[in-house]
């Protein structure tokens, strides 16, 4: 019985982890790197008006 709880609390963490690293939503770390390359990307592809 201990062994199943402790089972099942691994398989909560994991997929509480998996969302916070890469889950699908803003608050995700994935989420959160990917805007930063996308700001780099456009302030290196820029070029001036003149």
């Amino acid at each position: 019985m201990k062994e199943l709880i402790i089972l099942i609390a691994s398989i909560m963490l994991g997929l509480c982890l998996f969302s916070l690293i890469a889950g699908d939503g803003d608050n995700s770390i994935y989420s959160a790197v990917k805007g930063v390359w996308n700001t780099e990307i456009q302030a290196r592809t820029l070029e001036d008006g003149l």
